[in-house]
């Protein structure tokens, strides 16, 4: 993929990454990409903890299981059906405005379709998933006697998720973070059913070049840069997962 975004037509040079960053509306649909993905994470992210607490915490261990199949089962079906899906539910004439019309006796346009915000929404969801099953993960196994020492000790529940849950469950909640990202940044179906297509992305622009001109040294260069931000933006997490690691080690 690097090999062809440095071919041009009169050999090897950087061409194509001069073109990209010197080009507007290549460079919003990176800026465009890089907040779509951050603010879906986010939103992820902070879903993530409530889900896995509650589960790990407040379900007992018999029915686990399923209250993660729960979670998990939504995205057994295909990314773009789920997409489609929510055209009806965030759409000026579907559900949740069907509902608002019943309360309220008065019909109201959500407005929140093929706009960016129906996208971040989209994303969040998925995100969220990836994001409570590893922080689960870390989560679970934390030994419960830590918990039970803390409490016996006077720690407030507070405090007890401040020192003991909050950093042993960091690391596997960092892992989602970084998978969060990288889905989001480089998804196409989403964007492209929820978001309208109005302000595209990378992945719906490199799409289209490969539909259209068939450029395959533009579109290498559009995909080197979208795997480059993944890892300059992923690298600083994955390091202090790694130094909090270690210290956790020693």
């Amino acid at each position: 993929m690097i090999f062809l975004s440095l071919t041009t037509e009169t050999g090897i040079g950087f061409k194509n990454f001069i073109y990209f960053f010197s080009t507007p509306y290549l460079t919003q649909a990176l800026v465009r990409s890089l907040i779509l993905a951050s603010f879906s994470t986010l939103i992820a992210g902070f879903i993530s903890w409530p889900l896995a607490y509650f589960v790990v915490f407040c379900v007992k261990e018999k029915w686990r299981p399923l209250f993660l199949l729960a979670i998990l089962a939504p995205f057994w079906t295909s990314f773009t059906i789920r997409a489609f899906s929510w055209q009806l539910v965030l759409s000026d004439n579907g559900v949740i405005s069907w509902l608002i019309e019943k309360a309220t006796g008065s019909s109201v346009a959500l407005g929140i379709l093929y706009t960016m915000n129906a996208s971040i929404f989209g994303l969040a969801l998925f995100g969220s998933m990836l994001c409570t099953f590893t922080l689960y993960g870390a989560l679970v196994s934390i030994d419960k006697k830590l918990v039970e020492a803390a409490s016996t000790l006077g720690a407030r529940p507070h405090q007890i998720f401040r020192d003991i849950i909050l950093p042993l469950g960091l690391p596997g909640w960092l892992a989602g973070i970084v998978l969060s990202f990288i889905v989001c940044i480089g998804d196409y179906a989403v964007p492209t059913l929820l978001g309208g297509g109005l302000k595209p992305v990378l992945a719906q622009i490199m799409l289209s070049i490969l539909k259209g001109t068939y450029d395959l040294s533009q579109a290498a260069t559009i995909a080197t840069i979208l795997a480059v931000t993944v890892i300059i933006c992923a690298s600083p997490l994955m390091f202090f997962r790694l130094f909090n690691r270690r210290r956790a080690l020693a």
